[in-house]
């Protein structure tokens, strides 16, 4: 399991018609200041123009060498924008004995344990983080209480506090349950840090999947079981586009850990509402895919799920009461998600070679078997379903 990352990589390219000011700059009414380059690169940096960001950066580190905020800010920019080294050279210099004093929030520290090398090293920061984290949640909680209606930047500020101290928390955990899974300490640590997580925002869905994965690498699948069956039906019948729907990779997680225990039309109903927000994301595409290729399985070995389903699909005002799938629909459809998912990975040059190589192996088994891809009302037979 991969270490989670608290931001997401991204990498903007800026235009190359903008020019970062210089201090006898004759455009601008008078000379520039750090603050005001500092301001201008949150905007930048809001923009994921990091590139931009860094120049204006370190023209205010230029004109105040000590300026703590425009260090921090050119640090998470560097590693924004790739180069890990001099963003954690910018942000270590943030610590003793560069400065008096450690910086006093959490910032720093999660960016230093993302871009960490050694798991105790990410560790350590994401300790410190956290603890910061909940402290300042615990005061907020406090202030809080007696109030009748909180200010709503308050408010914001806490929920932010909540999602920043549970995802660090639930990285922790991975770390514990990949890098440290060998060590003595490991189960009793992911089991601790998951209850702090659950105190915090015991709803999360993130945290939620991170339960499960404990409880599974503990054997006790039916525990986890009930969580994911418990987290399906907080999302069942939500709509694409809806805010109440996790991100993406979230719901990837979770409709991976549905098809383990074999809950398959669960499966497909979350990635339903993958594929229409993202056309182009590739293992959405191969686990529809694959779901509809056990879902298949599981019908041939039980017919009965036939029966099943067409009663729960008949059941309420409002279903459709289509018929369910039958083997060779499942897996006409299976072979039409696998052939766009090797489409898309060919044209994205994607780096997962399980993905890729998977399904390979899923086309060739179902073309050896005479399968052919369906195709939908919007797709024509020279278009989207053609194999490459």
């Amino acid at each position: 399991m991969a270490r989670k990352k608290n931001c997401a990589r991204r990498s903007v390219k800026p235009s190359k018609a903008q020019n970062i000011p210089t201090a006898r700059d004759s455009s601008t009414a008078g000379p520039i200041d750090a603050a005001s380059l500092i301001d201008k690169s949150h905007t930048l940096l809001a923009q994921s123009n990091f590139e931009l960001a860094i120049k204006f950066l370190d023209r205010a580190l230029e004109l105040e060498p000590s300026n703590v905020e425009a260090r921090e800010l050119v640090g998470i920019a560097e590693l924004e924008a790739g180069d890990e080294d001099r963003g954690r050279e910018h942000l270590l210099h943030l610590f003793p004995p560069h400065v008096t004093e450690p910086p006093s929030h959490p910032s720093p520290y999660l960016y230093l344990a993302q871009s960490a090398s050694e798991p105790q090293e990410a560790l350590g920061y994401y300790s410190t983080a956290t603890a910061m984290l909940e402290k300042r949640i615990a005061e907020q909680d406090r202030k809080g209480k007696g109030k009748q209606q909180g200010d709503a930047e308050d408010e914001e500020e806490v929920d932010e506090d909540r999602q920043m101290a549970v995802t660090a928390l639930v990285a922790m955990i991975e770390i514990w349950m990949s890098d440290l899974c060998m060590e003595e300490a490991a189960e009793k640590n992911c089991d601790d840090l998951i209850q702090r997580a659950l105190s915090i925002s015991p709803n999360d869905a993130e945290v939620k999947l991170s339960l499960a994965s404990i409880r599974m690498s503990q054997s006790r699948f039916e525990d986890a079981k009930n969580v994911v069956i418990s987290l399906y039906n907080d999302l069942e019948g939500r709509e694409p586009f809806d805010p109440i729907l996790p991100a993406l990779p979230v719901r990837l997680a979770l409709s991976r850990l549905l098809l383990e225990h074999n809950l398959h039309l669960e499966a497909l109903d979350i990635l339903s509402t993958v594929r229409e927000e993202d056309t182009l994301n590739i293992e959405g595409a191969y686990l529809e895919g694959w779901a509809l290729y056990l879902r298949a399985e599981a019908i041939k070995e039980n017919p009965s799920l036939l029966t099943t389903a067409a009663k729960a699909e008949g059941a309420g005002e409002d279903a459709e009461n289509d018929e369910p799938m039958s083997v060779e629909e499942c897996l006409s459809e299976s072979m039409r998600s696998l052939v766009e998912c090797a489409r898309l990975y060919e044209d994205q040059e994607y780096e997962d070679e399980g993905i890729g190589s998977h399904v390979a192996e899923l086309l060739e088994e179902l073309t050896k078997n005479g399968v052919v891809p369906a195709i939908h009302d919007e797709e024509d037979e020279d278009g989207d379903v053609e194999m490459a």
